[in-house]
Order: structure tokens, then sequence, then C-alpha cells
């Protein structure tokens, strides 16, 4: 008998324990609000890291459409964070006072949640962000912009530098983000602008893709050459497609390989085409940046929203061999191992002739 109520009394115990459990409030998955002390902001002077996400409402985001162009200020903040949600009115209303001026600002979420949870908590708090809220459930965004505590407000110059990062929210402190946003609103952006970059690329779609494997087999995709006149890609004949961007510094390095292996191969068929991802608003910059190098043909593929997603490609530099019938001889993202490539044109090509 004592046996009995023994076990019964354990049992009690193990479901309370359980229900507990089951209603155990909610805690942050990340980086946690700064409590202790004053917010703390240093002036920066280092390159901005490319990134690219997507947005509450469905769409993408990329720093390198604004970059070049505007002063962008990112808010890093979380549902749990109270002074987050406390700072955005006031950043709110700088996007609306100095957003014909230039400011863009890039709202980024921390948390793990789904967008309608995300929503709804901006609702709740009569949040009506005027600016895109890129949900970063990976923490992509957060670990390149080395984010621990939360609020962080990070401005980002026209030439893609760092020039404040702040941790932690009080009171006032928006009169520092303004003038910090007034001051870099009045500098020209740099005619030479490149983004840092994470692993040896430059992101220009959110994360999660895959790149289009070896022994698959594309659709034929058509696109423009920045001449005109139309591209088709993944029929025809054997093609080489080398995806940069004008914010890739590593992309760069890339051109003159580039143009020897297209040079090399050209009387056996091979077509090599240099595959721009950026805005349409660069294209007189991108124009200038090609007048002087030599280049294979460069074909634009406006943000990356055509043959690069069909072939999901979603940093630079980025290469993608087809044969004759579109199928996939080699795909490879980063620093392009040029004598590997150089062997795998070889070999399709040698197949092609048997």
């Amino acid at each position: 008998m004592r046996f009995l109520r023994l076990v019964l009394g354990l049992s009690t115990l193990l479901v309370a324990a359980a229900l507990l459990g089951c209603s155990a409030p909610e805690a942050p998955v990340g980086p946690r609000e700064k409590t202790d002390g004053e917010s703390v902001a240093v002036e920066v002077n280092a390159l901005a890291p490319a990134f690219a996400g997507k947005t509450l409402g469905g769409g993408e985001v990329r720093l390198a459409d604004y970059v070049g162009s505007h002063v962008v200020l990112l808010e890093f903040w979380s549902v749990f964070c109270k002074s987050c949600l406390e700072e955005m009115p006031h950043i709110e209303e700088l996007q609306r006072r100095y957003g014909a001026d230039g400011l863009q600002v890039i709202s980024v979420n921390t948390d793990v949640f789904s967008a309608s949870r995300i929503q709804k908590t901006l609702d709740r708090a009569g949040l009506h962000p005027p600016y895109p809220v890129v949900l970063d459930v990976r923490q992509e965004v957060v670990k390149a912009y080395n984010v621990e505590v939360l609020p962080v407000t990070v401005v980002v110059d026209r030439s893609g530098w760092i020039r404040l990062y702040q941790e932690g929210y009080r009171p006032g402190d928006e009169s520092r983000f303004e003038r910090v946003v007034r001051r870099y609103l009045g500098k020209e952006g740099a005619g030479d602008v490149t983004l840092a970059s994470r692993g040896g690329v430059t992101a220009f779609a959110p994360a999660g893709g895959e790149l289009v494997a070896v022994g698959s087999r594309v659709p034929e995709l058509r696109s423009n050459a920045l001449g005109g006149q139309e591209v088709r890609v993944g029929r025809g004949s054997p093609q080489l497609l080398f995806f940069w961007s004008l914010y890739c510094r590593p992309c760069r390095a890339e051109f003159g390989p580039a143009t020897k292996l297209a040079e090399r191969f050209q009387g056996q068929g091979l077509r090599v085409w240099a595959v721009n991802v950026d805005n349409p608003a660069l294209e007189p910059r991108i124009r200038r940046f090609l007048a002087g190098r030599r280049s294979p043909p460069c074909v634009v593929d406006w943000g990356g929203r055509g043959i690069a997603r069909a072939l999901g490609v979603r940093a630079t530099p980025s290469v993608v061999l087809l044969d004759a019938e579109g199928r996939v001889v080699h795909a490879a993202e980063g620093r392009v191992e040029w004598e590997q490539l150089e062997g795998a044109v070889e070999g399709m090509l040698a197949a092609r002739g048997r």
C-alpha cells in the first residue's frame, strides 16, 4: 500500500511538471535585450557586410539595392525586447522625415516566429513600419553584424561603410541617430563601392536555396546582353555563366581569368557570359566599370531574379557551366578554381566531339 501511494505521488509530480513545462513562458532565441546601464554607441569605419533576406510582406530585400544611393539605417529587434518597441516609433519618424532625402531604414527581426506572429506584435504595439522588415530566422544577418544584445542600430553611409553602431536604447538616443543620418545624407556616394564579403561571397538573395546540381538539366532561359540583344541560356551551345556584382570585391579578380578562358575556347563553340545581378538603376555605373577592363560579354539579370534564381545562384562570385543541351557540368560558389573549371570545359568539349 505504501508502495502504491509512493507511485501515485510520483505520478502526480510528473504530471504537474509536464503541465508546468507546457505552460512555461516563451523565451527569446538569439540576442537578448540589453537592460543594464546606458546604451553604447561607437563610430565604426568598416565595410558593411552584404546581406539579403525575405521580408514580412513576402518580398525580398538586399543591402546592395541601396548602398551607393542611400544612407541605410538597420534596426535589429525582437518581440521580447521592450526597449526595441520603444525605439521603433522614432525610427519610423526618421524614415518619414528623411526618406525623400535618401534615407532607407531596414528592420531586422531576430526571432524564429512566423510572419503572422511578428505582424501581430507590431499591430498590438501600434507600429506600422514604412520600410521593409527582414525575417532573420536563420540569424544570418545577426551573425554578419555581430549582434549579441538588442536593440542594435546601425547607420551605413552611401559608400557602404558603417558609421554608427549602437547597442541598447534609452529615450533621447533618437537625437543621436538623427544627427548621424543628417551628416551622411549630405555626403556624395563614392564612385567605386563594394561590400564586405562573408566566406568569400557577397549575398544578393536570401539564404536557403541550393545551387543547381551537376547533372541536372535546366530549362531554356532568356535575358538580354548589356547592349540590348536577346541572349538564350541553356540551349544551342555550351555556355559558362560567371555571376558578378558591382558590390562584390572578390568578383573583380575573376574578370581576367574569365576573359582568358573565353578567348582560349572561343573557336570551339563555348560562350562565356558575365552575368550581372545588380539593380537596373546601376546600369550607368556597370557600363563605366566594364569600360575600364577586359571582360566577357555582359548579360544583365536585374536583381538576380531570372537566370540566377532559376539556377539557385544566391551569391557572387558563382559559376555554372552548361553543355549544349542545358545539362549542368560544373557549378560552384565563391572563389573560382579556374584550373578545375578549365578541365571541366575540356572534358565537356571532348565528349561533345565524340
